[in-house]
């Protein structure tokens, strides 16, 4: 996915323009003594070589038709899969057949990409990739030490084809807001996804299962009854144990600040880091109750090994009711999927009020690119012009039928021909929405931290995780000494004004 530079394509059709002016300077003036007409074949030439440097640059963009440039991608090849991007590749170099791409795709992108990083080597990185990292914060630490390219001249751009809609225009204030969170754009989302819990609708309907429990009672009734029917109630990959804290626990803490009245400065102080973060009563109250689950045997015995696919697939074969996972579900697991299978989904009502909002997890620049500052400017140019032109309709479209994931555009679902193109998952979530109050959110935040603390709490919540879930540790103790760490990262890591 790549991206244009407007700046750049005004520089380049400037440089065209004033070669013909200086052309022209050369022709004598209306005060001149010399002929007031130049020679018939001196006007041809001129003429000629004029509309040749015009007819080299493509007028949508200013950048030369001939000159060849080859981009280096790093694609992170999630569950996503690839279809779509190898679709829009196909058509941006139909119609541009002097750029050529490179594409090292891989589901652990990060293994290779970092690896770059580190190196130093910006001949050797890539021009532009999806942001996968394993460490937390590598963002953040890029921006600061002036890696990436700044995208912010895109907002403004008018998208391919469509006279007057410029992308910001298209872009939710939530996703616009946490792209510029760190002083510039430093990365723009494509795609999105949603997160919760999955299951298999036909199961449920079989058993007799409340498949949209509206209140916190409802919920624990409905897993008392999985459990007592010898189906394990809610699995996840322990191996990725923040499948289940991200999607569904963490979650809560929101739903009950909105139930306490205290929501819009619960999520000021979530989103700028003020005031305690992890120790907040509806933050403890969210892992307490996973900590009950856990007591209660909700969760498998041997979560710890297992890997994301290997819990989806319990879903898959009615080990398990419900998965913690991203809507990338279906697509992910499309092959293994038996005949008959519907996937449903719901997020977790967290008290017992029917009318109450349920906020459901939102990865609003999961699917994004960046690109790498020290490239030569044609490169990043194009790579600009190949971003941008991942918010076609055709591709957005692509991503939602082929790629499982929701279309970063805002006026998407203006077309009911294109929500059709929608996989089951994202089918299924646009369902649960409609029957309740949901209100999607992300964990973005106004900026990162990067000192060695907030490595040291972040790890320690992570093997929290697993314990809590089974029941075999109390989170209270050690959410209280993570707590400490990260107030000291925040103290080191706000910016100073």
């Amino acid at each position: 996915m790549k991206k244009v530079n407007a700046l750049t394509s005004v520089l380049v059709t400037l440089a065209v323009l004033l070669a013909g002016c200086s052309g022209n300077n050369d022709k004598p003036s209306a005060s001149s003594s010399a002929p007031e007409s130049a020679p018939a074949s001196s006007a041809s030439a001129s003429s000629s070589a004029s509309g040749s440097a015009e007819s080299d640059v493509y007028p949508e963009n200013g950048l030369s038709k001939s000159e060849k440039v080859t981009l280096k991608m790093g694609y992170w090849e999630s569950g996503s899969g690839r279809a779509w991007m190898d679709r829009a590749v196909e058509k941006f170099t139909e119609k541009y057949p002097n750029v050529e791409f490179d594409i090292t795709s891989s589901p652990t992108l990060e293994t290779i990409l970092e690896p770059k990083i580190a190196a130093g080597d910006d001949n050797d990185m890539f021009d532009l990739f999806i942001p996968r990292f394993s460490g937390a914060n590598q963002h953040e630490r890029l921006v600061t030490a002036g890696k990436l390219e700044p995208l912010d001249d895109l907002w403004e751009r008018e998208l391919p084809g469509e006279s007057g809609k410029t992308l910001r225009s298209v872009i939710s204030d939530d996703a616009y807001e946490a792209t510029v969170s760190l002083g510039y754009t430093a990365r723009l989302p494509v795609a999105g996804y949603t997160a919760g819990l999955f299951f298999d609708q036909k199961l449920f309907e079989e058993k007799g299962w409340n498949k949209n429990p509206a209140t916190w009672d409802e919920f624990v009734a409905l897993l008392d009854q999985i459990k007592s029917d010898g189906v394990i109630p809610i699995t996840f990959p322990g191996v990725y144990s923040g499948y289940l804290t991200d999607y569904v626990f963490n979650i809560l803490q929101f739903d009950l600040a909105k139930a306490n009245g205290n929501f819009d400065t619960y999520l000021q102080n979530f989103r700028s880091f003020t005031g305690p973060q992890l120790t907040t009563p509806e933050n403890k109250e969210a892992w307490s109750r996973m900590y009950d689950f856990g007591k209660k045997g909700y969760f498998p015995s041997g979560v710890a090994a297992l890997n994301h696919t290997q819990s989806q697939m319990q879903v898959l074969q009615h080990k398990a009711a419900l998965v913690a996972t991203g809507d990338w579900v279906g697509n992910e697991m499309k092959d293994a999927t038996p005949e008959g299978f519907t996937w449903g989904f719901m997020a977790v009502p967290a008290v017992n009020d029917v009318n109450q909002t349920i906020f459901v997890n939102s990865g609003i620049s999961d699917i994004a690119f960046m690109i790498w500052k020290n490239k030569p400017e044609l490169n990043k140019q194009w790579a600009k012009e190949f971003v941008i032109s991942l918010y076609d309709f055709d591709i957005q479209t692509a991503i939602a039928s082929e790629a499982g994931a929701y279309p970063a555009r805002l006026d998407f679902g203006d077309d009911a021909a294109r929500i059709e193109k929608l996989q089951p998952t994202q089918a299924a979530v646009m369902a649960y929405s409609s029957a309740r109050n949901v209100q999607y959110i992300s964990y973005r935040r106004d900026f990162g931290l990067t000192s060695p603390e907030n490595g040291t709490a972040d790890k320690m919540l992570s093997e929290l995780i697993t314990a809590v879930a089974t029941g075999k540790k109390d989170p209270a103790p050690v959410l209280e000494e993570a707590e400490k760490l990260k107030q000291a990262a925040i103290e080191k890591d706000r910016p100073k004004s």
